[in-house]
């Protein structure tokens, strides 16, 4: 791998987990100030915790694949992969706290889901 292509994925990854916090802040600012105070749960939160992990893991296997993939298909399928593991993480949290889940599962595929935006534009015809 050359030092410009892993400069590129590092920039993705980066500018992928700093938009994911900006975006998650800023959404739970917004709906604590429309809903009131939040249920705080211990579960949520431990799971919160861990997905930084998962999400940065997730960030940067997406940055690999967009990179070094040789169609728009190929690097769609590697996206999808990245967006599901995402969701299913969240999945056991619906029932209990939907509007959190919800939150969180949302701003984790709007921005996994951007390189593929990128991708579209590495391809074109």
């Amino acid at each position: 791998m050359s030092a410009r292509r892993g400069g590129a994925i590092a920039l993705l990854v980066g500018a992928q987990l700093v938009l994911a916090a900006l975006l998650y802040s800023g959404a739970f600012e917004a709906c604590r100030q429309l809903l009131g105070t939040l249920r705080r749960d211990i579960g949520y939160g431990v799971q919160l915790q861990h997905s930084l992990y998962l999400f940065a893991a997730l960030a940067l296997f997406n940055a690999i694949w967009l990179m070094s993939c040789r169609s728009r298909r190929s690097g769609l399928a590697g996206c999808c992969a990245c967006l599901s593991l995402w969701t299913l993480y969240w999945v056991n949290l619906f029932t209990s706290m939907p509007l959190r889940s919800l939150l969180v599962v949302t701003v984790g595929v709007l921005v996994l889901a951007l390189p593929a935006c990128l991708l579209a534009l590495r391809f074109r015809p």
